[in-house]
């Protein structure tokens, strides 16, 4: 096997101690958001990595500094020159051998942490604009078009997306919950970080189980596809087209909505909420039942 070494640095800017235990689990969950490096690496040179492993170098207390290094393997010379021209004969010259994994670790973090604010629907206008700084100022740093860059982290954030967003809060739990903390790469005086302003909306103690939504909406028509006229609570099952399309769902009633207003008749239109479900490993929430609060009389539709 023929083997590359690139540095991989973290600067944990931060005013208060930072415990030994926290320093311990930010590297076992790094060793678990490394293994998504190597294809990002190959996805962005168009080298093909078999292995990596992962060492430390040092660590500094202070305000904390994390280096490392990956140690990545190629099948054949040819390989590992390649990747070697990749990195030392860029546009942006040698420096970029020493930054470009960190760069991309930050941008795994950033990354994991939209996808959580996007999960538990938390307002987080900082991690947002921070994360599409970082792409811009990668993209610019490595000289590949914004669209290479994320095509590649789509590719390598693929998969147990619970996995990467806790591999990603477990690497910053040294800084989780300090005020005005902030992760850089490199250094201190790096221009690709995550600020204090933008760590201080990463929901650290949101469940990452997944959970449900509820979306009302007014007079909209439901479709009645299946019934029970004895029950309110089971053998129901409807469509909303102008909500949730042709997805059959089914239908509970609130205490107090008279089924028999809907009993006879194949569609209505209707006060209701619909339970969506979603989860860190899908894009996109899942409706999974609708709750009637409101029938309209069939005269005032």
């Amino acid at each position: 096997m023929y083997s590359v070494e690139m540095p991989l640095q973290l600067y944990f800017n931060t005013e208060e101690p930072v415990a030994i235990k926290d320093v311990a689990d930010s590297l076992l969950a790094m060793e678990k958001l490394a293994k998504r490096l190597p294809i990002m690496l190959s996805q962005l040179s168009g080298v093909d990595i078999d292995r990596y492993e992962l060492s430390v170098q040092r660590i500094e207390s202070g305000s904390l500094i994390e280096a490392l290094g990956m140690l990545v393997f190629l099948s054949t010379p040819e390989q590992r020159d390649a990747l070697i021209k990749f990195l030392e004969t860029h546009p942006m010259g040698k420096p970029l051998k020493y930054g470009l994994l960190t760069m991309l670790v930050l941008l795994l973090i950033s990354d994991s942490y939209k996808l959580l604010t996007d999960f538990t629907k938390d307002d987080a206008p900082s991690i947002q604009g921070n994360h599409n700084t970082i792409i811009n100022l990668t993209a610019d740093q490595i000289d590949v078009p914004q669209e290479t860059l994320e095509d590649a982290l789509a590719y390598a954030t693929g998969g147990n997306r619970k996995e990467l967003v806790r591999a990603a809060m477990g690497v910053t739990k040294p800084i989780a919950d300090h005020s005005n903390a902030s992760l850089h790469v490199g250094d201190a005086g790096s221009n690709v970080a995550i600020p204090a302003e933008a760590m201080a909306e990463v929901p650290f103690d949101a469940n990452l189980n997944a959970q449900e939504h509820d979306l009302p909406s007014q007079n909209v028509l439901l479709q009645i596809r299946a019934l029970d006229r004895d029950k309110t609570d089971s053998g129901w099952w409807g469509v909303l087209p102008s909500v949730v399309g042709d997805k059959r769902l089914k239908i509970y009633f609130e205490d107090g909505v008279d089924i028999r207003a809907i009993a006879f008749r194949p569609e209505v239109h209707a006060d209701v909420t619909v339970t969506y479900r979603a989860d860190l490993n899908h894009a996109t929430m899942v409706p999974k039942h609708i709750t009637v609060s409101h029938i309209y009389p069939a005269e005032r539709q």
